[in-house]
């Protein structure tokens, strides 16, 4: 590993007297841990501990046999994204998803470029977008990929049908007898059918004359993703409870 590879830092916490335990999104070797000394020593421009910050696009020469790496080099190729807000909450999120759902080395470009865009998309823009899109990304690296065109069967989703989704299983037609539970959370067929095209072709619900219809139906729509992939991901994390998402709850009340 002598050679510099973009990363991102995920978490930092303080290692001896003047070090940083740094958790890496790194694009060669996907997370991973690295540890960083003398990092509040001043130099020419500053100390390495302004650098390792999150949201901060960095370049890293990791070193090292063992699974917990040096970082033998630290570089900046370009100013962090300073996130503020919802935006900061949402990287926050972003960032306690890659450190309980990724293992450890296990690289993958896809999830390193996704990730990347969404801090950015976060910094310039609302976040559920972005927040959704990585959630999937994640649930089908890690074998938990949402099929929004078939139902358990493999039957292509009918428009005016209703469905239920169970984790492990997919969606699953409504039947008129279901119990009163299962009726409240079914999503219509046509609704399952929009959020389809959007996924596979990455198309943006508010494009002009795209999968939006008005408003009110793109925001529904990004609820019903959101419910899904908060069900599946639980399976994932053993049903903790995300910090970063109980922090956004008690703000918002």
């Amino acid at each position: 590993m002598s050679n510099l590879q973009p990363c991102w830092v995920i978490s930092r916490r303080s290692y001896g007297d003047n070090g940083l335990l740094v958790e890496l999104l790194a694009s060669d070797v996907g997370r991973c841990s690295g540890v960083a000394k003398g990092v509040f020593r001043k130099k020419s421009g500053g100390s390495l501990a302004a650098l390792l910050q999150p949201f901060n696009p960095l370049l890293v020469r990791l070193s090292g046999r063992s699974e917990l790496k040096t970082l033998a080099l630290v570089e900046a190729p370009m100013p962090g994204y300073l996130l503020r807000g919802d935006a900061l909450l949402s990287g926050l999120y972003l960032n306690e998803l890659v450190a309980r759902v990724l293992p450890r080395f296990d690289p993958n470009p896809t999830i390193f470029v996704k990730y990347g865009e969404a801090i950015e998309s976060l910094f310039s823009g609302p976040a559920d977008v972005p927040l959704r899109r990585f959630e999937l990304l994640l649930l089908a690296r890690r074998g938990y990929r949402i099929d929004w065109a078939r139902d358990e069967h493999t039957d292509a989703i009918a428009p005016d049908s209703l469905y239920y989704f169970e984790v492990g299983r997919g969606f699953s037609r409504l039947q008129a007898n279901a119990p009163e539970g299962l009726a409240r959370l079914a999503v219509e067929g046509s609704r399952l059918q929009r959020i389809a095209r959007w996924h596979e072709d990455d198309l943006c619900f508010d494009e002009q004359g795209g999968v939006r219809e008005d408003q009110r139906s793109f925001q529904d729509d990004l609820n019903w993703i959101k419910i899904l992939t908060r069900a599946a991901l639980s399976q994932i994390t053993a049903g903790r409870v995300l910090r970063s998402s109980e922090i956004f709850r008690g703000i918002r009340g």
